[in-house]
């Protein structure tokens, strides 16, 4: 773990890559007060153009941010010139956040639980049991990447976990447009039922399984149909609310780096996987 001078010093000189992010709807006193301890958060992109790359953990960390409405500065890490001090704490990976007098942390773990912690309005803690999406992300990787022998096996696996998805949110989540930015006017205790009743994981607005699987979700969707020609089965009506839903969010929004990105990361994911 580097020294926290040593931090402070290699964070002065890459100021030059960084951009500071304000999230949408907070109060301008809040935000002017708060950006001289804003968090710096390193992820996957490009230093000259201060564009984000397509990594979905850091999405994950950025969404939590986002929904927060805790101010944040990105750094964006160039994947063919990784920092050497990237490399010692956290093997290469992002994200990694550095908050004023601390060491680094890196994880998106680690991060969101830190952040749930330290700001836990709104509460973003989720009820949604773990095992639902958990083998999404390994399924989709091993069909994409793997070998063609367990092509089937891996697109199974896929297509048993986007059912078992679409079977909690049909069964647990209102697949419509309700309270505030859904589209209906609720008061009382019946604004704060129809808050669990959105489309959502956390219902009307975003919660931890939200955060972790929506980026996956996406990465699914715009990967498989472009290398494999597959998309995901019109009958998983709610996970394709889902998706629709997720992305009028403005947390989502501010924090999307496109399907081209999701394309050419793949893409060179497959390249790699092949020599």
């Amino acid at each position: 773990m580097l020294s926290s001078s040593l931090c402070t010093s290699r964070l002065s000189r890459a100021f030059s890559s960084r951009r500071t992010i304000l999230p949408a709807k907070r109060p301008r006193s809040a935000a002017i007060s708060t950006m001289a301890s804003s968090t710096v958060v390193y992820v996957k992109g490009d230093p000259a153009t201060k564009t984000l790359g397509d990594c979905p953990f850091c999405h994950r960390a950025l969404l939590t941010f986002e929904a927060k409405k805790v101010p944040y500065t990105l750094e964006y890490i160039d994947f063919d010139n990784k920092p050497t001090w990237l490399q010692e704490v956290s093997g290469g990976k992002v994200p990694v956040i550095k908050e004023e007098g601390q060491p680094y942390m890196p994880d998106s773990d680690v991060i969101v639980v830190h952040l749930e912690d330290k700001y836990p309005e709104p509460p973003m803690k989720s009820s949604v049991p773990p095992e639902i999406g958990a083998k999404l992300f390994p399924a989709f990787r091993g069909w994409l990447l793997g070998p063609e022998s367990e092509a089937a096996d891996k697109r199974a696996l896929l297509l048993a976990e986007l059912q078992g998805v679409d079977k909690w949110l049909s069964e647990n989540r209102q697949q419509g447009e309700v309270e505030g930015r859904w589209g209906c006017v609720c008061w009382g205790d019946a604004r704060r039922a129809a808050a669990d009743q959105g489309p959502l994981f956390g219902g009307s607005r975003l919660n931890a399984t939200d955060a972790s699987l929506a980026p996956k979700l996406y990465h699914i969707a715009v990967a498989l149909k472009h290398f494999k020609g597959w998309q995901i089965p019109e009958e998983l009506k709610a996970v394709h609310s889902y998706l629709s839903a997720v992305k009028q969010l403005p947390e989502w929004q501010h924090t999307d780096y496109g399907e081209a990105a999701i394309i050419r990361g793949w893409q060179r994911h497959m390249q790699q996987q092949h020599h």
